[in-house]
């Protein structure tokens, strides 16, 4: 063979190569970085901060309960709905892993409640039916086991808000903090307006400034001539005007478990606001397994503080600094609705 036909044939060998390692290898290591939570959630981890003795739920479609990211963490399951002949659900095994997953979740060593509802048919009345069925099977259960925290990563509009807000101030009261992926949560003390945020898995995603809007998003708001600074600076003005608190949480570029099999995974690039009320029941499990004796009504004041200036992007170290300031030295630290350094 001629050196130059030797040239040629290294150089296509080298091409497939690199073919081969950008179709295959580069979307494997995506989807391995891109399992972790970031905001510093592994360094809590590290430390013993894993939301070990609280008990969390979700209200979601139909799961996969053998999925290697969670089966260990889930203690009760129970379908609300008829699911006979139907799939499993995309949906309850993404946020499952979110909340409480292996290697994905904020709050790995939470104990998981599971309630399904079949999405396609649900109500408000059947949602709120739903929300008061999980607070009521807390009178089953002992203290140490009662459901702390409750996501359901769907939303409501009009006069389902009524009913549904009505369930979800009920639950409060009986000390069960309620995170529906709507927009603004009224019925918290503070009101929260929370929307999602996402940080590409090249980046260092334990790092704040990392996170930015969703591909789409960005290419939407770069259409209408502004940035994603920009947009961020407009809502939060338009928030503290209305009285809200602006949060935001991680809710894109995230590996979530799938459904096909127990050890199916999916890299969602878009993600959305489906995946913002887990991240953030997930923190606040952390915070509950430093301080178990907060109430549900003192917790929308750890999110309102716990947060990153000067957009609101949430801060996991800082909401279990809080929650530990107020178990050691009393509730002076964070007043829910009234505290200093609450951002209106």
């Amino acid at each position: 063979m001629s050196r130059r036909a030797a040239t040629v044939l290294l150089s296509v060998v080298l091409v497939a190569v690199l073919g081969v390692a950008l179709v295959v290898m580069v979307p494997r290591v995506r989807l391995e970085r891109a399992k972790d939570p970031g905001l510093g959630v592994r360094e809590l981890h590290a430390q013993g901060v894993t939301g070990a003795g609280v008990s969390v739920a979700i209200i979601d479609g139909q799961l996969r309960r053998d999925h290697v990211e969670y089966a260990d963490r889930l203690v009760a399951y129970e379908e609300l709905d008829d699911f006979t002949g139907l799939p499993f659900d995309m949906h309850g095994p993404a946020m499952a892993s979110l909340l409480v997953g292996r290697s994905i979740g904020v709050a790995p060593g939470a104990a998981l409640h599971y309630f399904a509802l079949d999405f396609a048919r649900l109500t408000p009345a059947r949602l709120a039916a739903a929300i008061d069925h999980v607070v009521d099977r807390n009178d089953t259960l002992r203290p140490e086991e009662r459901v702390r925290l409750l996501s359901v990563s769907t939303g409501y509009r009009g006069e389902g808000r009524v009913v549904v807000d009505a369930a979800i101030r009920r639950a409060m009261e009986r000390n069960v903090f309620v995170l529906l992926s709507v927009y603004p949560l009224d019925q918290l003390d503070p009101p929260l307006a929370i929307r999602g945020l996402g940080c590409s898995p090249w980046r260092d995603c334990d790092r704040p400034e990392a996170f930015g809007a969703s591909p789409g998003e960005a290419a939407f708001w770069r259409a209408d001539g502004e940035s994603v600074g920009e947009v961020l600076a407009r809502r939060a003005a338009s928030d503290a005007a209305l009285g809200y608190v602006t949060v935001y949480a991680p809710a894109h570029h995230r590996t979530v478990a799938g459904h096909h099999h127990p050890r199916h995974y999916r890299y969602d690039a878009e993600g959305g606001d489906s995946e913002w009320p887990p991240y953030l029941a997930g923190v606040l499990a952390l915070a509950l397994q430093v301080a178990p004796d907060l109430h549900a009504a003192e917790l929308a004041g750890l999110l309102a503080v716990g947060v990153n200036p000067p957009h609101g992007l949430v801060s996991p170290s800082r909401v279990v600094e809080l929650a530990r300031a107020l178990a050691e030295t009393g509730r002076s630290a964070v007043v829910a609705g009234g505290s200093e350094g609450v951002r209106r």
